[in-house]
């Protein structure tokens, strides 16, 4: 009798087991997402896919404009009123997550994808050991080069350059001041400058997040040579500047021959009609380094269908809805097994793109980053401007980054308690 009430024990516990794990049927799930309207018709065919395979689940698409996302999830978390699912920012993430406003999924199944996952894409999704996410978008930035530029000055647009030591070199030979052609222009924040802070060996934070690294030797070189490209080289254009030619725009009209860009901006540049190519960031004492950006798709704790949302998540970051996502737009695939199933051929860049991607390095997982880079972009802005040297504004800059962490801290804290 003691074995047959233990068998069925355990039957009934498998039975729970089952059904708690089952999807259920006739399940609507709301997703606020801001793709572009090129991004959101192949969206739209993903989920009419996931439709076909999934006919108990309904996938209701919401399109919120990108600036007005965050704001609008604040406010929805404040009122009980935020959908199932939701496309943020990578450093958005842990702002929310933080205040307990996500469900982990990795009771949901993740485990059986993660490893197909590109791991810089995957990290921005975890925070204190637990996932709270599915990547649906990765990228990074490269040096873009204006080859027009390059053959006018001599320089062989097939052998762009890959130490920092050349690329001063190959922009002195292409500034000519008097024609207001210069080698480089950039943009001034903590993230258009972290290739330079991360190839010098620097970052923002220490490994254990415990204190600001940027007054550390690494990050003062390697954004004291970004300053010295425009006050010591003289080869960058004043982009970063108020009132100056932003990068972008001096790119296409030939003002600056390289700059810093993404997969985002290649189209615009093909239909441009300018002539460029796309190489790695060149490469400092701590090798090449490039920064991370993208979206996730994440899943909020009021939502009442968890499972069946990450069910989507897990739809949207597979092989296939990768593979598809990559040809049709051109972006890097956050699915390494969908590599061997694109076609480099109509997209000769995105090869390069995805090879930068192997020496990216995420921005620190906390909930404050986005004060952090609101704290460190004007200290930048002095040093560049010269009003402070590059260390006393790094020292400025981790004065106030501390105080950040310190506020994470205690709203950790809080909501232990």
């Amino acid at each position: 009798m003691r074995y047959l009430v233990l068998a069925v024990c355990v039957t009934a516990l498998l039975a729970c087991t089952c059904a708690k794990e089952a999807v259920k049927e006739g399940v609507v799930i709301t997703v606020w997402e801001t793709y572009n309207s090129e991004e959101r018709a192949v969206f739209l065919e993903l989920v009419d896919r996931f439709h076909e395979v999934n006919s108990g689940i309904t996938i209701e698409a919401v399109n919120i404009p990108f600036d007005g996302l965050e704001p609008k999830i604040l406010t929805s978390l404040a009122t009980q009123t935020a959908p199932d699912v939701a496309r943020v920012d990578v450093g958005f993430l842990p702002k929310i997550a933080v205040r307990g406003a996500l469900h982990p999924l990795d009771e949901y199944g993740v485990e059986s994808i993660k490893d197909e996952i590109r791991p810089v894409a995957l990290s921005s999704c975890v925070l204190d050991g637990k996932t709270y996410g599915m990547p649906d978008q990765v990228n990074g930035l490269c040096l873009f080069f204006n080859v027009d530029l390059f053959k006018a000055a001599g320089l062989d647009p097939e052998t762009p350059p890959e130490t920092w030591e050349e690329f001063v070199e190959y922009a002195k030979t292409i500034t000519d001041r008097d024609k207001g052609v210069f080698g480089f222009g950039m943009r001034n924040s903590l993230w258009w400058s972290l290739p330079f802070i991360y190839s010098f060996g620097g970052d923002i934070l220490t490994p254990d997040m415990s204190r600001c690294a940027l007054a550390d030797e690494g990050a003062v070189a390697g954004f004291q040579f970004k300053v010295d490209l425009y006050a010591k080289h003289g080869v960058e254009g004043g982009a970063w500047r108020s009132g100056g030619i932003r990068d972008d725009m001096g790119f296409q009209n030939g003002k600056y021959a390289m700059i810093f860009n993404g997969p985002w901006a290649v189209k615009g540049l093909q239909q441009a009609g300018i002539d460029f190519g796309v190489a790695l960031i060149p490469s400092g004492p701590a090798g090449h380094a490039t920064n991370v950006g993208g979206n996730n798709l994440v899943v909020f704790s009021t939502s009442e269908h968890p499972r069946e949302a990450t069910k989507f998540l897990m739809f949207i970051a597979s092989r296939e809805s990768q593979a598809k996502w990559a040809n049709e737009l051109g972006q890097i695939p956050v699915n390494v097994l969908a590599d061997e199933l694109i076609d480099f051929d109509s997209h000769p860049y995105l090869g390069v793109f995805m090879e930068q991607m192997k020496y990216a390095k995420p921005r620190p997982q906390i909930g404050g980053y986005p004060e952090i880079e609101n704290d460190v972009n004007p200290e930048m802005q002095a040093a560049l401007d010269g009003k402070k040297p590059v260390l006393a504004a790094m020292k400025s800059a981790c004065e106030k980054v501390g105080v950040v962490l310190a506020d994470e801290e205690a709203l950790k804290a809080s909501f232990k308690e």
